[in-house]
């Protein structure tokens, strides 16, 4: 049994727990770093919005680094708090379509972002 390149989906969720969003995309992050062993060529990650707002979602082609960077250069507003969140990562390897950001993963549903999905 040799390991084999696959798909990685590492999710977070607190209820009711203070967390600062900059605390969430770090836990996703690391939650990434535990899957690279099975190869990838992108990574990427979705974090709520502020309120009324659309999800935010960053995506990368490379390794996680490269998404840590791209995350960095964004100068997003992450020292904000939130008791209730959902959120997702996800490494992804090139089966459908060339290595790409478009290809990688999250999508959103829309433009409104109404629900984002992995797989």
């Amino acid at each position: 049994w040799g390991v084999s390149s696959m798909c990685g989906i590492f999710g977070y969720c607190n209820y009711k727990t203070s967390c600062m969003k900059h605390e969430i995309v770090s836990k996703l992050i690391n939650g990434l770093r535990r899957l690279e062993y099975r190869g990838y060529d992108s990574a990427g990650l979705c974090i709520d919005g502020a309120p009324g707002e659309s999800p935010i979602i960053l995506k990368m082609n490379g390794n996680i680094d490269a998404l840590q960077k791209h995350i960095d250069e964004q100068h997003l507003d992450l020292d904000s708090s939130v008791s209730n969140h959902i959120a997702i990562a996800h490494t992804r390897w090139a089966t459908h379509g060339a290595p790409s950001i478009a290809n990688s993963h999250p999508h959103r549903s829309d433009d409104s972002g109404e629900f984002v999905v992995v797989h």
